[in-house]
């Protein structure tokens, strides 16, 4: 009956990004059973072109629905409540930073869509008559982001009209005060 086991080392998981895109895990990349869990978050890393890597894992859930961290130190099939295959991963933010200012800006995007997942989903308490403004805001932000990655010219255009409203705020704080 061994024939009908399959190979004990072939292995097939998904990782779901912030941005709910998904990364297919197969052999043929050359993720095992055996591979440490490091070689998932290079490709992670890898394919998000992330450099700051230490703020983030991925998570997987047990039998019982709870989720854990993956450990980069061991190897997936020392990963006892992993369950699979498929393998679920999910990858997010682990430790937050206390200033985001100084992280790249993949760095802060991918922080931007851990906060906004996490308001989304409940995890994050948010007052519910604050709960609209923080939709449109996190809408608003997410369409600004895409205008900024479209062209060169959108983004300096967006920049400049940024600035100018900014001058014309200051503009009428003197003109109050």
């Amino acid at each position: 009956m061994a024939c009908f086991r399959g190979n004990q080392e072939e292995f097939y998981g998904e990782v779901l990004l912030l941005d709910e895109r998904k990364i297919t895990l197969t052999d043929e990349k050359g993720i095992k059973k055996s591979s440490k869990a490091t070689a998932i978050l290079q490709q992670v890393f890898s394919h998000l072109n992330m450099v700051e890597v230490k703020f983030f894992g991925l998570r997987f859930c047990d039998n019982k629905q709870r989720t854990h961290w993956l450990d980069p130190s061991k190897t997936l099939s020392q990963h006892r409540d992993l369950i699979g295959p498929p393998y679920i991963f999910y990858f997010g933010v682990k430790f937050y930073t206390e200033d985001p200012l100084k992280l790249k800006e993949e760095t802060r995007w991918q922080f931007y869509l851990q906060v906004c997942q996490d308001v989304r989903r409940g995890r994050l308490p948010c007052p519910p008559h604050l709960r609209p403004r923080l939709f449109a805001l996190m809408l608003q932000g997410e369409k600004m982001f895409v205008l900024f990655l479209q062209t060169p010219k959108k983004k300096n255009e967006m920049e400049e009209d940024h600035r100018g409203k900014k001058k014309k705020r200051l503009k009428k704080k003197k003109e109050v005060t």
